[in-house]
């Protein structure tokens, strides 16, 4: 069990307030190693620095640096060493990177990632595993109708787009 002295009173003020001043800086320090040592992949094809910071991300952060990472640099990540290697073949961004925080790029990819729900393809799939796992025909049959209905609306939808265009 953890030892320390509990606060009280202006200790504690003063804390809450030290815990605040860090909390606004963290992200853009974050940010500001992270690129740092994206930008080191990126002019010595080494990964050593973003291993680095990894290691020594605390465990709740780890996923978006590891995402972030992935999609501005030429990374991948070996899940079984627990470290960023090398990806010559894949194309970096750092342009993006410098745009976007670690701390904040799955939050803004899965807020982009939920508005582009795509119903069709929704559909579609469902109708897959309906026929895939032996669903009864009306049920299917009902699906292909539902499918039907969901791509008229969306050729409507993107026709009166095209005629508002022009």
């Amino acid at each position: 069990m953890a030892k320390f002295q509990v606060l009280t009173g202006k200790a504690l003020t003063s804390a809450i307030a030290g815990r605040a001043k860090a909390i606004a800086t963290f992200t853009e320090r974050e940010h500001q190693i992270a690129y740092s040592a994206l930008n080191h992949v990126e002019l010595h094809n080494d990964p050593k620095y973003l291993n680095a910071l990894y290691s020594v991300t605390p465990a709740n952060y780890r996923g978006g640096l590891r995402a972030w990472a992935m999609a501005f640099g030429k990374v991948s990540f070996d899940g079984e060493s627990g470290e960023f290697v090398y990806a010559k073949s894949k194309a970096s961004d750092m342009v993006q990177a410098m745009e976007i925080a670690p701390a904040n790029y799955q939050k803004t990819t899965k807020a982009k990632a939920d508005t582009a729900f795509d119903e069709i393809k929704h559909i579609e799939a469902s109708l897959k595993k309906l026929t895939d796992n032996g669903a009864s025909p009306q049920v299917v049959k009902a699906m292909e109708g539902v499918l039907r209905v969901a791509k008229s609306a969306h050729l409507s939808v993107v026709s009166s787009d095209m005629k508002a265009a022009a």
